[in-house]
């Protein structure tokens, strides 16, 4: 058992002196049981891995640590497809954040693996068992392809910036979520101060400026008749459309390239399955809070879909869909 000293500050107001009370509360804090932590992401173009460990008290000294010889068993639509083996060939270091930021600590983790691929519209489950712990387990549902249509380029309107829009057709009667990006392959050469002439290049994620209402408001710039979103992923769900027809407009600005700069341009369009959705948002809320002090805010837990343990199994389809060529 451990002690935790709170101290409680009262101020007590009076007419001619003002003083402090201090108040020591002992509480027992019963001791930690450790559990499996199970991580994991099933995408429908990659194969099956996660990550086991066990779990360490909030008070205690040691670090969490990866659970090398556990039983990890992969199902799909309640039907066992395979147990999944060790890759002992690859280790990767883990970053953990004890909430200290002069503290660089690492944790040398390997991934639990299948050669199997997940398929859209399908549920999974991941079974974990150890001797030494509860059984855990998890399950996922993988939501089906989004036909995006009535794709419209304005490239030549306005120099400063390319305009896209498509739609879509959000499923009725279901919660759906979403995340976009837009990815590029571009080149230009310009010539410098000295004459010379050079080659810039550019591929990755570019930056998207939107006013849609389903995208989150993360800008102040639309107080003066700009966006309300920039960014390079946008995060949603169908609340305003739900069963409907779905218009997406996005603006990519063109300071650094114009279209006919860029041989490649493709946007990346993933449905997440609720889980996904449910630990995003609660991992973006504690994120914000999490420097408040215990008494300047509610504490926000992160999402879990582990059973008898933590953790969390997130699923996503993710297609992509190419502008040019």
């Amino acid at each position: 058992m451990k002690n935790l000293n709170l101290l409680f500050l009262i101020s007590i107001i009076c007419f001619h002196s003002c003083g402090e009370l201090e108040t020591v509360i002992d509480i027992d804090i019963p001791p930690h049981e450790s559990v499996l932590v199970l991580n994991g992401r099933l995408d429908t173009d990659t194969n099956v891995q996660v990550l086991v460990s066990s779990s360490v008290g909030a008070f205690d000294n040691s670090n969490p640590s990866m659970v090398n010889d556990a039983n990890v068993i992969l199902f799909e639509n309640g039907v066992e497809i395979e147990t999944l083996t060790l890759d002992t060939d690859n280790t990767y270091e883990m970053y953990l954040n004890d909430g200290n930021w002069r503290n660089d600590i690492y944790i040398d983790m390997n991934y639990y693996i299948s050669n199997y691929v997940p398929k859209k519209d399908k549920t999974y489950k991941i079974e974990v068992k150890h001797p030494n712990f509860n059984d855990i387990n998890a399950s996922t549902y993988i939501p089906d392809d989004i036909l995006i249509y009535n794709l419209v380029i304005d490239s030549t309107s306005n120099n400063d910036k390319i305009n896209f829009e498509f739609s879509f057709n959000d499923e009725a009667n279901i919660e759906n979520y979403y995340s976009i990006s837009l990815k590029v392959s571009c080149s230009k050469v310009f010539e410098d101060e000295y004459g010379y002439f050079d080659e810039y290049n550019y591929g990755g994620r570019v930056e998207m400026n939107s006013n849609d209402p389903s995208f989150p408001s993360n800008s102040f710039d639309f107080l003066d008749g700009g966006y309300r979103f920039q960014g390079e992923r946008a995060v949603f769900n169908d609340a305003l459309f739900n069963g409907q027809e779905k218009r997406i407009s996005v603006d990519v600005l063109t300071e650094e390239f114009k279209y006919s700069q860029c041989d490649t341009i493709k946007f990346i369009f993933s449905t997440f399955s609720d889980e996904s959705y449910r630990y995003y948002n609660s991992l973006a809320e504690q994120r914000v809070s999490g420097g408040l002090d215990i008494f300047g805010g509610e504490v926000v837990p992160v999402f879990t879909n582990i059973n008898n343990g933590l953790g969390v199994l997130l699923s996503k389809n993710a297609q992509e869909f190419n502008i040019k060529p």
